[in-house]
């Protein structure tokens, strides 16, 4: 499928506030850079750049501030501009390619991460305010630029810089993102995952007890069993609810805990490895990469050029 024609940008404060954000918060010249909050990343390109994501984790919004972007998902390709914001709904592989941008006018963009927890959390709130449900068709689409979600993404970003807003205010500004998301039209087929269905709120017990279980060899039938739930039942509800399968959401919880642990300085990588229930540091360090886009070491080195990002 083709995209359409780029078209302009809307000149608004909070597009003028957000390419000032990302601008200042790209560490590199090229490329992605991470920060402290790891569903938060920041694309800057001063050439047309293919780049890919090999697999999206829970809910994905991204806004361009400059430039724009072509991705390609299940076959369909979407242009992604100033004019409009890109969400990918579950966990799917696709690609990217930014243009028009030069080293005068980099492209500028910015991706958020929403979490299983996150996006379990939000659906089950707007499902229970009455929100109707759709079937699912797409796994990605784009939405008119929105000024309100803009802001948002403005005021998520500036919480970075502060540890306690980090963790106190950066949560609140997540729900409001997501909630404002999964009401439009375009996200009904999301919200079917949890409309008129009671089982929901223990996939987010499977959730707690996968991550107080990191450690231990778990599979599919034993977190069933402690919810109460049939195997076949709870991988297809945890799938609906969450976004993701229930061993993928099992690794890429491995991975957040120890990615803390590595940025806390408490452990070696070969221990954090093993303390979180990756069977060889190979493996451990293949799947980091894949997931923060550099290996333990050197994904340790980039937050510490700077305090907050």
């Amino acid at each position: 499928m083709s995209v359409t024609a780029l078209r302009k940008p809307p000149v608004t404060p909070e597009l003028e506030a957000l390419r000032a954000l990302l601008a200042a918060r790209a560490r590199t010249p090229e490329g992605r850079t991470g920060c402290s909050d790891p569903g938060v990343c920041i694309y800057r390109f001063t050439d047309a750049t293919p780049f890919t994501k090999a697999v999206s984790f829970g809910v994905t919004l991204g806004l361009v501030a400059q430039g724009a972007k072509r991705v390609r998902v299940d076959g369909v390709e979407l242009l992604v501009d100033g004019s409009n914001m890109l969400v990918i709904t579950r966990e799917v592989e696709h690609t990217s390619v930014a243009f028009d941008a030069s080293s005068e006018r980099p492209y500028l963009g910015v991706s958020l991460c929403f979490t299983p927890e996150q996006v379990a959390r939000a659906l089950l709130k707007v499902s229970e305010a009455g929100a109707p449900p759709a079937a699912e068709k797409v796994p990605a689409f784009l939405l008119p630029y929105d000024a309100r979600v803009a802001g948002g993404i403005v005021r998520y970003l500036e919480t970075i810089d502060d540890p306690l807003d980090r963790k106190l205010i950066a949560p609140l500004i997540a729900e409001e993102l997501l909630v404002r998301l999964l009401r439009t039209d375009a996200a009904a087929a999301v919200r079917s995952g949890v409309a008129r269905q009671p089982d929901a709120p223990r996939i987010l017990d499977a959730m707690n007890f996968i991550r107080a279980n990191l450690a231990r060899p778990l599979t599919v039938q034993r977190i069933a069993r402690e919810v109460a739930m049939s195997p076949s039942h709870f991988a297809h509800r945890f799938t609906a609810v969450a976004r993701t399968t229930p061993m993928r959401y099992l690794r890429e919880a491995r991975l957040d805990v120890a990615r803390t642990l590595l940025v806390g300085n408490t452990a070696r990588v070969s221990e954090v490895a093993a303390r979180v229930g990756f069977e060889s540091p190979s493996h451990f360090n293949r799947e980091f990469k894949r997931r923060y886009g550099s290996a333990p070491g050197e994904y340790v080195r980039q937050l510490g050029r700077s305090s907050a990002w």
